[in-house]
């Protein structure tokens, strides 16, 4: 093989590696792990628990719920709460 044909095929073989199927096979190993997740209404449950009298939004993400809502002294709260085991985030 003569040494053009040597980095064409080098060249060939870089950009195979730069092909958007393998970014899919990095993002999918981000992602959480499939299996149980706490429900919408667990999560207005922690809230309540939480100090929440009043849930104005919530809005479910890949990986967590995030609530919007008020206390009994009507100050606003954001919670962010873990989809997997219903923890309470920073």
């Amino acid at each position: 093989m003569t040494m053009t044909g040597r980095l064409l095929a080098l060249a060939l073989l870089s950009g195979l590696a730069a092909l958007p199927g393998r970014a899919s096979q990095a993002e999918s190993e981000v992602r959480p792990q499939d299996g149980p997740t706490i429900s919408e209404s667990q999560a207005r449950e922690i809230a309540w628990s939480a100090g929440l009298v009043h849930v104005e939004e919530i809005t479910r993400t890949s990986d967590r719920w995030e609530l919007a809502g008020r206390t009994v002294d009507d100050d606003e709260i954001i919670l962010d709460i873990d989809i997997r085991d219903g923890r309470i985030l920073d």
